[in-house]
């Protein structure tokens, strides 16, 4: 089955989706709208040419109202709110709402409400979705009934949680710290701004180059709407002037002593079982360009594993904070999309 998808926002997040649907084989999911306030001809030009990515790995034309991709034509609106786009018009089943700006449960349902969409993705930590589903970890309560609205966090989220979905299944684990170290982001300044970002610390709008930035509005505790065994947590997040690449570090006890190789040989069997795909293994040193173009929401660095007798653990994994977290909206999109009932929640690990 495929899922036909519109994306409001073709910024950061919505670039990477279009890239990914243009490349990989038979995606599951086939884009037929987007909207964002640039004209189409500047969205052809932001897809074609990247910084961080490259060029677009074929072509991409703006004709009329249309984007172009690899001979795909995909119709742009250009609305700035979203109660006025006409998703239905194109087929549009499921939008993801990609633009940072209409992250509320309540602004989001316009899509459906007003739009004609039969669900909603958020690409972001929302505020009040019908529920938050990371993959790999509680994606399977998914409700086709009760959930219209819905958000897989953040990026860093992502990757803590599988890292911790692994220790709670095999080790137990609690009293658990976590912190984020997050490549630069797209709202950020060059230059020090008093206005224009979201948030009301005046810390944000200082020039990402210049500095190592604390982020206190991303959810972190998020983890635990995931994983609730895990009880209540303590969490960081900073903004570094590194263009792509991100670090996720947690620390707690587990149920009992374990070694460093116990704790790898766990990842590792994840990575290469029921977490394939969305947990990456990697026994190399890695630094966080090595993450790039990683579409794992974590991968793991054994290197990084520390171990106490009395049960203490604290383990780090790498994530691409945009290509990752863009191949969880295209799962979440394709979960959300269909229309089959949603398998069982049941996970077997190995014991080797």
């Amino acid at each position: 089955m495929t899922v036909t998808i519109g994306i409001n926002g073709l910024g950061r997040i919505g670039r990477s989706l279009t890239r990914i649907v243009a490349s990989v084989p038979n995606p599951g999911v086939e884009i037929a709208a987007v909207n964002d306030i640039a004209s189409t001809e500047k969205l052809a030009y932001g897809l074609r040419r990247d910084s961080i990515r490259g060029s677009f790995p074929g072509t991409v034309t703006a004709r009329g109202d249309y984007l172009v991709v690899n001979d795909h034509a995909i119709r742009a609106f250009h609305h700035e709110r979203p109660e006025r786009i006409p998703w239905a018009d194109h087929g549009v089943d499921v939008v993801i709402e990609a633009t940072g700006r209409f992250r509320a449960g309540t602004t989001a349902r316009q899509h459906i409400s007003h739009g004609g969409a039969r669900k909603v993705v958020i690409s972001a930590s929302a505020d009040d979705p019908d529920a938050f589903l990371i993959f790999g970890a509680n994606h399977q309560s998914y409700d086709p009934v009760g959930h219209d609205v819905v958000s897989p966090a953040s990026c860093g989220v992502n990757a803590l949680t599988v890292m911790a979905k692994v220790l709670l299944d095999r080790f137990g684990l609690g009293s658990v710290n976590t912190s984020v170290i997050l490549a630069g982001q797209g709202w950020q300044r060059v230059q020090d701004s008093a206005v224009g970002n979201s948030r009301d610390d005046p810390r944000l709008g200082r020039a990402g180059g210049e500095s190592i930035i604390p982020h206190n509005y991303v959810v972190g505790d998020l983890v635990r709407v995931a994983l609730p065994e895990i009880g209540e947590m303590r969490y960081s997040y900073y903004c570094v002037p590194t263009p792509i690449g991100s670090l996720a570090e947690l620390s707690g006890q587990t149920g009992r002593p374990v070694t460093a190789d116990e704790v790898n040989r766990a990842m590792a069997e994840a990575a290469a079982g029921p977490l394939r795909g969305i947990l990456a293994y990697d026994p190399d040193p890695t630094v966080s360009v090595d993450v790039k173009n990683n579409s794992a929401s974590c991968l793991f660095d054994p290197s990084g594993t520390q171990t106490t007798a009395d049960g203490g653990v604290k383990v780090r994994g790498w994530f691409d904070n945009e290509w990752g977290f863009s191949n969880r909206l295209l799962d979440l999109a394709r979960l959300v999309g269909g229309r089959l009932p949603v398998g069982s929640s049941r996970v077997s690990w190995s014991v080797a």
